[in-house]
């Protein structure tokens, strides 16, 4: 029953349990795994300017000047009763996180009833994306743990949670190409896996709004990987403002079939 974090603590419990210890970057990153909180968190933030070589003067300009905020609300914050979703109507956004690796897990209910934890994760998901507030909003959904998951899922089979039970992929023989991050290049078992899942919940969302998901497959404590899904949700924001210009154009080259599950 022990999180999954605890043995990164244990090993280094004599260090931190000297007087003289100031947790590290990554100390933080893991004891968010841990934290007891059920409130609400925020934090303001940019996207510093890049070089010139890399993009418009003007364009990275703004992009370095424009704040965004980001709120966390953590599940168990949110009740059946919870008043908080109301207050999110101005939010031009929801990032919704789940852990891969959680497809095997369990946790107790105060009943003492046992549920995989990836179902519930769905449960929360459903409730979610169908809730007043949120009608009008995209959605990012991030798929956390894809190391973790990877490495997991080589020794337990993702048939392990119910929702999976059609998982059942074929693995090429032939070595993949390590110059190739495709899944269409011989995918490894961990690729095939998120993907899979990113698709199940695409087909989810789509079937309870007739909209389409953005997906994000992230590696939670490599801060390049969570700038690269910051920097993607930055890009859904900037065509949201700019879709209404394009759907309204006979010569819009921007698909608004939201039956299309591709990333």
């Amino acid at each position: 029953m022990l999180p999954s974090v605890a043995n990164y603590f244990l090993e280094r419990a004599v260090k931190i349990l000297r007087t003289d210890y100031e947790p590290s970057d990554l100390d933080i990153l893991y004891a968010e795994g841990v934290t007891s909180s059920n409130g609400l968190s925020c934090v303001e933030f940019s996207f510093p300017q890049t070089t010139p070589e890399e993009t418009s003067e003007t364009a990275d300009l703004h992009d370095s000047l424009t704040r965004y905020q980001l709120i966390r609300v953590h599940a168990r914050g949110l009740g059946e009763n919870c008043k908080w979703l109301e207050m999110f109507e101005d939010v031009g956004m929801v990032i919704f996180c789940v852990s891969l690796s959680d497809y095997d897990q369990f946790t107790v209910d105060g009943n003492g009833c046992s549920s995989n934890k990836m179902i519930l994760s769905r449960k929360f998901f459903e409730a979610i994306v169908t809730h007043p507030t949120f009608e009008q909003m995209d959605f990012l959904l991030i798929l956390n743990k894809i190391d973790q998951f990877e490495e997991k899922i080589e020794q337990v089979p993702l048939t392990k949670c119910d929702w999976f039970s059609d998982f059942h992929p074929t693995i090429s023989r032939s070595r993949p190409n390590s110059n190739s991050n495709s899944i269409n290049h011989n995918p490894s078992l961990g690729q095939l896996g998120s993907h899979y899942i990113a698709v199940k919940f695409k087909r989810l969302y789509s079937s309870l709004t007739g909209r389409k998901l953005y997906v994000s497959v992230v590696k939670g404590l490599e801060p390049g990987s969570v700038d690269a899904s910051l920097k993607y949700a930055k890009e859904i924001l900037k065509w949201s403002e700019e879709r209404p210009n394009f759907s309204s154009s006979e010569y819009s080259m921007y698909s608004m079939d939201a039956s299309s599950f591709s990333h």
